[in-house]
């Protein structure tokens, strides 16, 4: 499975990153980081369900700086 959490620098980005990606019809939800997954950030990812891969190649052609990627729990 692929990892359905971008985690980004802060929530700044992570409202530009899900703008870019409504522009490319990819479902994204901004959410906090969980606590166990945040490293130098605010704290703020995207839960991409589906497309996870490749929204982060359309986030990183882009400029957007990616800290990292993650499992998302089960809720």
């Amino acid at each position: 499975m692929e990892k359905q959490l971008i985690l980004l620098p802060s929530v700044t980005y992570a409202m530009k990153a899900k703008s870019i990606l409504d522009q490319y019809h990819i479902r994204a939800y901004i959410q906090r980081t969980p606590k166990k997954l945040e490293v130098k950030s605010c704290g703020y990812c995207l839960f991409v369900p589906k497309d996870s891969d490749k929204a982060e190649q359309i986030l990183r052609n882009k400029g957007i700086r990616i800290l990292g990627r993650a499992e998302r729990e089960a809720v």
